[in-house]
Order: structure tokens, then C-alpha cells, then sequence
């Protein structure tokens, strides 16, 4: 499936995402060890550098990339971040999911004349991961969480070129399914405080050849419905099939809200 068809069915998709959340809710507001049922939707803010190698073309060559939080900034033309969470007694479902549109442009031979050769490459990144889970840990302030899913990687890219009127351009695009693994360790320090680690590893082979994330975040409740979240998270992946390259790391601190129902 393409990155296009996914943003088109994107409204169904999601809803199809949350059904399964909502029959695990139940009445219990609050997202620690002890509810009983809990669902959590939490969007973030990712303050990340991006540094690796990419080959978005088959033919073309592989770009070593480093880009600063603020050159990510600067190109960025849309981005989104969205965190899930689902418990059912001691089953648990967890969903993340990861958007960025961005774009490049640069006069080819340097000089913003009159019939100059301009180039412009737009990249978009979309990445779904949902993994399935039981809680093996169950204590009155802690809890320890076994996980295991999948994660969509989508990458499309495209560059134009232009001299006045006349403009040429070509798009190329790829994604695959990794296989995932993880845990998430939760310890509530008082009424208000707490902190939450989740990782996971995928890959393996089947679809990059490997993918790592991870994130830390020092949570506080505001009331019993919302909470705000800071912390660090971590993305790696390296991905190697038919020409295609992206083998990347995405780094930096986080801040979401969370609102549980």
C-alpha cells in the first residue's frame, strides 16, 4: 500500500485503529497499574535531528544525511505524532504512529537568475506500528508489560527540476512491514508522578534489516482524565532491499498530552 492510499483511507483507517481500543475501555479513568481497564490517546511533540543515509531512487546514489532539530524545522511542511494505549485486565495494545512532509529547494547553478535551474525534492515519511501484549508485572506501583507486533514503514520521494516555464519531474516510492518486539516498564512515584519506559526491537531481516526504538518519559497527572509527558525518545532503522537505502536515526526530546477515557 502506498503512502497516497494510506493517507486517503486515512479517516477509516483510524477508526478501524480505535475500535479494537474502545472495546478494551472501560469505565476506570486512570492509566496506572492499578486500573483495571484503561485507553489513552496521547499526541506529542518530537523535537528531532535526523542523521543516516538515504537512496530514495533505485538508480540514484545513496546521500549521507545530518540535520539539525532546526534544519528539520525549516524544511518541514507538515508533521504529526500520535501515541495509543489500550489495557484489559492483564492484555494490552499499543499503537504509534508517525508522520513528516518535507521539502528541499536549491537553485542548481548557484545564481537566482532568470531561466535558472531549480531543484526541489519533497519526502514523506509515514510509519504505523500497533503491538499486542500481556502485563507478566502487576504490583500496587509498577507494572512490566511483554509486547509484540508490527510496524508500516512508507518512504516517497519526489524531485522536480525547472528552468522558467519548462519543468520535469519524478517520483518514486517504497515501504515494507517489519516484525516487532518489546516492553514497557511503568512506576508511579506518588498521586501525581510517574515515569514510563517502552522499547522495542523489529526487523530481524524480514522487512529492514533491523529497527530500535525506544522513549522515556517523566509523566504528571493534571487530573484524573489528562497528564502531560516529557522525556527522550529513539528511532533506528536500516532499511536495504531493490536499490532503495534508508538507514536512519531520528533523536531528540519529547512532550505530549495525554487524555484517558
Amino acid at each position: 500500500m502506498t503512502l497516497s492510499r494510506m493517507l486517503k483511507h486515512g479517516p477509516w483507517l483510524m477508526l478501524l485503529g480505535l475500535a479494537p481500543l474502545a472495546a478494551m475501555a472501560g469505565s476506570d479513568r486512570t492509566a496506572g497499574p492499578g486500573a483495571a481497564h484503561a485507553l489513552q490517546l496521547t499526541p506529542y511533540l518530537w523535537v528531532t535531528g535526523l542523521k543516516g543515509d538515504v537512496s530514495p531512487f533505485k538508480r540514484g546514489p545513496t546521500i549521507g544525511i545530518e540535520k539539525s532539530f532546526s534544519d528539520v524545522w525549516r524544511d518541514l511542511n507538515a508533521g504529526g505524532f500520535v501515541k495509543l494505549w489500550a489495557r484489559r485486565a492483564r492484555y494490552v495494545l499499543s499503537g504509534d504512529l508517525l508522520y513528516v512532509d518535507s521539502s528541499e529547494s536549491r537553485i542548481v547553478d548557484g545564481l537566482p537568475l532568470p531561466g535558472a535551474l531549480e531543484g526541489r525534492v519533497d519526502n514523506r515519511l509515514f510509519m504505523a506500528s500497533l503491538q499486542g501484549g500481556y502485563r507478566i508485572l502487576q504490583l500496587e506501583q509498577a507494572s512490566l508489560d511483554v509486547l509484540a507486533g508490527a510496524s508500516f514503514w512508507d518512504v516517497s520521494t519526489r524531485a522536480r527540476l525547472q528552468a522558467g516555464p519548462l519543468s520535469t519531474s519524478y517520483r518514486e516510492s517504497f515501504n515494507w512491514v517489519d516484525p516487532m518486539i518489546g516492553l514497557r516498564a511503568f512506576y508511579r512515584f506518588d498521586e501525581r508522578f510517574s515515569v514510563q519506559a517502552q522499547a522495542g526491537l523489529g526487523g530481524f531481516g524480514a522487512g529492514s534489516r533491523h529497527s530500535r526504538q525506544a522513549a522515556l518519559t517523566l509523566n504528571y497527572d493534571l487530573s484524573e482524565r489528562f497528564s502531560v509527558a516529557a522525556g527522550y525518545k529513539i528511532l533506528d532503522v536500516d532499511y536495504r532491499r531493490a536499490g532503495h537505502v534508508f538507514d536512519t536515526r531520528l533523536s531528540g526530546p519529547v512532550l505530549g498530552l495525554s487524555w484517558r477515557f
